[in-house]
């Protein structure tokens, strides 16, 4: 009950806000991330009035006979070229959208473990193809997306070193993404099919369909899907003006790919699924997400991999301030999770409590050609991983902050850090858990704040960057080198770890170019520097001195064609 009273206090705050600023019931189009910008445009389809932001689907207001429709809230990246049947009289449409992406990237070397052996080399070169077709009759549609030769192509280090929780997966023929049927009316929505989900600002549930804009950093390799039955709908649509953008929606899910779990490699989990939010538009929503999750693995069979969770997650973004030069955007998410698990059950606890809570916020001012930026974020850490608690939060690994510490740091080493823990000729009994270590580039036990900068030199030219502060909120502690050390916390290079992860500073350069209106092309170049901090400390020297890891360099180049 507590919960509910929760959402519906937020839910009549965000009312009286909206109610004084419109009356006019504005819905959501496609949604906008919290620092806009020129952006790759999204390999998406632009259909009017669903929000693929939130996995609650917003309905679109119908116009009346003698108005214009609304104009969205921005411009759609590329709009897919829609075909009306001919000859036919059964109001048929189709519309295509497609993309193509390549990208070369690069760190300079750092080690992934404490064996002192020259570090792998890490410049994956990366493709994909999207291609995202519908077909409508009236209010029915059947709705597919595919990624083809998605994936590196060579520049990754070997499963046998890392294994294949990592933030650049190998390269695949095909990754189908989407495929249901759904069918629309004025003030509600029914979906069943393979399905992405996203929520809020993706820190924990994030489809992986978009690229950051200019002025954040990163890039999107996975995204989450679920064989879904999702009920969206607006009960006070009837009642007109800010009532009609109150959202309900129920989902039931089979989970195909996500953070937590892959059904590939036998895991079952099982969601039910309740959203309440308040849209007022695309870019001003509030709205609360409950979650319970069941997930048991079918290759093991002695109790191990359950886990049975609730979430909690409250989101949202508003503008203030708006006039045509200048805004104020704010975005933020927080949750939190609790339950039970035995996916690392120890010789101390054969079944976990899992308490663990996460936040991150998104602040953007534009005023003219310049942006100010700033990102905070807070992942739990977990203290004593030798206790009977679980309480390090994981976000999203699409959920993207920076460009080094998070995304090859912090990812390979985790990484290496499973393969060691599971290595025969290094342990007797590999530990539960093992297998999921690495962080294949989720925010893990820290928290962060990373300021920007964003400057149009042209229309079509952005420069940016800032750095970024990490601080770990557990102490970094590798789980093979800790055991072998009796139970003190060493870090992945084997020395003793201090809270402080490191400063990495990022530069960016996006230009945009469009040839044709249905045709965009973006080059994007990215670099970063990490200078690790005391979390990194490397073993004392010979005459006892401490000192961190060496500094991380990386640069990224991108390409992407959208029509």
């Amino acid at each position: 009950m507590s919960m509910i009273r929760f959402a519906v206090a937020a839910l009549v705050f965000a009312s009286a806000s909206a109610l004084a600023q419109t009356d006019d019931g504005g819905l959501p189009v496609q949604p906008a991330v919290a620092n806009p910008g020129g952006a790759d445009a999204p390999s998406q389809l632009i259909r009017e009035g669903f929000d693929a932001d939130a996995g609650v689907e917003a309905v679109a207001e119908p116009t009346a006979p003698s108005e214009k429709p609304a104009e969205p809230a921005t411009p759609p990246a590329a709009e897919p070229e829609k075909k009306e049947a001919s000859g036919s009289g059964l109001d048929i449409t189709a519309a295509l959208a497609a993309s193509a992406r390549v990208s070369y990237e690069g760190t300079t070397p750092f080690p992934i473990d404490s064996s002192g052996d020259r570090p792998p080399t890490i410049a994956p070169f990366m493709t994909r193809v999207r291609v995202t077709p519908e077909i409508r009759l009236k209010g029915f549609g059947l709705v597919g997306e595919a990624d083809t030769a998605t994936g590196a192509i060579f520049g990754i280090p070997s499963a046998t070193l890392v294994g294949d929780r990592v933030p650049y997966p190998a390269i695949s023929a095909l990754d189908l993404r989407k495929l249901y049927l759904e069918y629309r009316w004025a003030s509600g929505a029914f979906r069943v099919g393979l399905q992405t989900q996203s929520w809020g600002l993706g820190m924990l549930a994030n489809d992986g369909a978009k690229d950051p804009e200019a002025g954040d950093f990163g890039q999107q390799q996975f995204g989450n899907t679920t064989y879904r039955a999702l009920l969206a709908f607006r009960p006070l649509f009837n009642l007109g003006g800010a009532f009609r953008a109150f959202e309900t929606a129920f989902a039931a899910d089979l989970i195909n790919r996500d953070n937590f779990g892959e059904f590939a490699r036998g895991d079952r989990a099982f969601q039910g699924v309740l959203a309440l939010r308040f849209a007022k538009d695309a870019d001003n929503t509030l709205g609360i997400y409950g979650v319970y999750r069941n997930q048991r693995n079918v290759n093991v069979t002695d109790g191990g991999k359950a886990t049975d969770v609730f979430v909690v997650d409250a989101a949202g973004k508003w503008e203030f301030f708006k006039r045509r030069n200048r805004v104020l955007k704010v975005g933020f998410e927080a949750l939190t999770i609790n339950g039970t698990t035995t996916q690392a059950r120890n010789e101390n606890a054969a079944l976990l409590r899992v308490q663990q809570f996460g936040a991150a916020a998104k602040v953007s001012y534009r005023s003219n050609r310049l942006t100010l930026l700033a990102d905070w974020g807070f992942a739990s850490g977990d203290q004593n991983p030798s206790d009977d608690r679980i309480e390090n939060f994981r976000m999203d690994r699409d959920f993207k902050v920076g460009l080094v510490l998070f995304d090859h740091v912090m990812a390979y080493q985790s990484a290496r850090a499973g393969v060691r823990a599971s290595d025969p000729n290094l342990v007797g009994v590999p530990p539960e858990g093992a297998d999921l270590l690495g962080t294949a580039g989720s925010i893990t036990g820290v928290w962060y704040l990373f300021p920007r900068v964003k400057y149009g030199l042209f229309d079509w030219l952005d420069v940016y960057g800032g750095p970024l502060f990490a601080f770990g909120t557990a102490r970094l502690a590798d789980p093979f080198n800790s055991r072998l050390g009796g139970g003190t916390a060493i870090n992945p290079v084997g020395g003793r770890p201090g809270l402080y992860m490191g400063t990495e500073v990022d530069l960016g350069v996006q230009a945009r170019v469009r040839p044709i209106p249905e045709l965009l092309i973006t080059a994007t170049g990215e670099g970063g520097l990490f200078l690790p901090g005391d979390a990194y400390n490397l073993p004392p020297d010979s005459a006892g001195l401490v000192a961190p890891m060496g500094p991380v360099g990386f640069g990224r180049i991108r390409l992407m064609v959208s029509i």
